[in-house]
């Protein structure tokens, strides 16, 4: 179970380090001071959706357990299509203009406006759940190892956002990182549904 979630942990690292919508506003908040509410607002977003998605896997397990190998299929499928996208994609980083005052109200519209958080979530957590074990227990590890990992990741870049970002390496490190992860992580899944299906 440690492999496990040391993979995890890792997973979601590079994934949440991918800059998005939440972490530019991070970037650009931080030029007007410490972004303490858009921090607290992008995990907090982050913290519901994943929570919301938990329920529906959990629901899923109630039914029948076959479900979740269905699951790892069709989210290693969307992974794999996710991370592909990634890596065919043209890099655009761009910091989103913000305005200081009720930064964790506006950051939690953005991460919560965001449909395709639920589906990925839906994709990636399949992967990482064992049958047989407590599903709540699992899940209180899931939500509490991502939490920690996005402060983390957010915190660090708030404070080196004007250091690392003016170089295009880590940008293009940033940006297509993720995708070749993603990419790994849907075809374990897949790996992992269609072992226990056939």
């Amino acid at each position: 179970m440690l492999s496990l979630y040391l993979t995890y942990t890792l997973s979601i690292a590079l994934l949440i380090s991918s800059p998005g919508p939440v972490i530019a506003l991070v970037i650009s908040d931080s030029k007007h001071g410490w972004p303490t509410g858009t921090i607290w607002g992008g995990a907090i977003s982050a913290f519901l959706l994943l929570v919301c998605s938990l329920f529906v896997i959990h629901f899923a397990l109630v039914i029948d357990e076959v479900l979740l190998d269905w699951g790892r299929v069709v989210g290693g499928l969307y992974l794999g299509y996710l991370g592909v996208s990634i890596l065919f994609s043209k890099q655009q980083y761009s910091i989103v203009k913000s305005h200081h005052h009720d930064c964790f109200w506006r950051t939690m519209k953005v991460g919560l406006s965001n449909p395709k958080d639920i589906l990925f979530f839906l994709a990636f957590l399949p992967s990482f759940i064992v049958s047989g074990q407590s599903f709540v227990e699992q899940s209180m590890i899931f939500v509490g190892i991502w939490l920690v990992v996005d402060m983390l990741i957010m915190v660090a870049y708030a404070g080196v956002a004007k250091k690392l970002l003016v170089y295009k390496r880590c940008q293009t490190l940033l940006f297509y990182l993720p995708g070749v992860f993603m990419s790994m992580v849907g075809v374990i899944s897949i790996y992992l549904g269609l072992s226990n299906l056939f």
